[in-house]
């Protein structure tokens, strides 16, 4: 379980570095290239979609701890 939220952290760092890359590149006017700023965009909705699911895979890995915890305790 460590590890399934180690790997959930590192990606939700992985995605803020995303966002805030795609935003800095927006802020800067992405060079005037119309293309460049769709693409931004776009690496701001897939960092998004990665941010829901490594939260998901913390919320998982946490009912997971809570059931064992639980079986543990009715069994000790």
């Amino acid at each position: 379980m460590i590890s399934a939220i180690t790997s959930a952290l590192s990606g939700l760092t992985n995605a803020t570095k995303q966002v805030e890359t795609a935003a800095q590149n927006i802020a800067e006017g992405g060079g005037g290239d119309e293309g460049r700023i769709i693409e931004d965009v776009v690496d701001i909705k897939l960092a998004e979609t990665a941010y829901k699911a490594n939260i998901e895979t913390i919320r998982t890995a946490n009912e997971l701890s809570e059931e064992l915890l639980k079986i543990f305790d009715e069994r000790v």
